[in-house]
């Protein structure tokens, strides 16, 4: 990891207050893109205008204005975060700005505060998805970090790293229904004499589970695997010398609703 990635995984935690354990969930059909606003369009008359918000003054690099977005409570202590840790707070500018688009895919309640569920796609490929708490101050909607500590927020957070997706299917969303940490390619080199690979895949928001299969040199294996929505998980397949090939499939919703299915074939050569 790069001291610029370690840079932007400290600058997120000082922002957002949140633990980082990976979790399952989300409402499938709640999918709202980020609207890029101007601080005169600008108000807090619902959690979802608030985000528009911090999401626009951080890309307007207007420290002031994102100040507003937040409680009293809140603002003092992300400020005392910072200075202990000794950045200036416009670094959260630098973070903001590796995020190609974001969503709004999810929305509850909880305690006293309502929940969104924001999803960032990196312009490196990653994918963030973070709960984020917002709750009335003096009759507007303001960011709070009230349940930084607590568990039952904190389970939403998941992040995928850029990922190899194969050539399953349309890149836009089927393709995304299986992805790999690794194998980085469609085909791997190993050393002479391996007897097994770990492949780290990752299974996308809308898969079905029940339609997973995975065969290896035409010999299910399936049962190694245990496909879930929006989880990863890592497997040792084994190897025999010479041409190995891992045919990994699953359906998923795409997009526009319709079912389709996204077929990997990874091929691993043991000299």
């Amino acid at each position: 990891m790069t001291t610029k990635t370690l840079n932007h995984l400290l600058l997120f935690f000082l922002f957002f207050c949140l633990l980082l354990p990976k979790s399952g969930f989300a409402d499938d059909n709640y999918r709202l893109p980020v609207k890029i606003i101007s601080k005169s369009e600008s108000n807090y008359l619902s959690p979802e205008n608030t985000y528009y918000s911090i999401n626009s003054c951080l890309l307007a690099e207007d420290l002031e204005w994102c100040d507003e977005a937040m409680t009293r409570e809140s603002l003092a202590r992300d400020i005392e975060l910072f200075d202990k840790a000794g950045i200036d707070r416009s670094k959260e500018f630098e973070l903001q700005k590796s995020i190609k688009e974001s969503f709004v895919i999810d929305k509850f309640d909880y305690d006293d505060t309502i929940i969104l569920m924001i999803e960032d796609h990196g312009h490196s490929g990653s994918i963030s998805i973070m709960p984020l708490t917002f709750v009335l101050e003096d009759g507007l909607w303001k960011l709070t970090n009230k349940f930084s500590s607590d568990p039952e927020v904190n389970k939403h957070f998941y992040y995928v790293p850029p990922l190899f997706y194969g050539k399953g299917g349309r890149p836009a969303d089927v393709n995304t229904f299986l992805g790999y940490e690794q194998p980085t390619q469609a085909r791997t080199e190993l050393a002479p004499g391996a007897t097994s690979y770990t492949v780290h895949v990752y299974y996308g928001r809308t898969v079905a589970p029940a339609t997973f299969s995975a065969e290896l040199n035409r010999e299910d294996i399936s049962g190694l695997f245990s496909p879930e929505p929006f989880t990863d998980e890592e497997v040792d397949i084994p190897l025999q010398p010479g041409r190995n090939t891992l045919a990994l499939s699953i359906e998923g919703i795409r997009n526009d609703g319709k079912t389709a299915r996204d077929t990997d074939r990874l091929v691993f050569i043991v000299p």
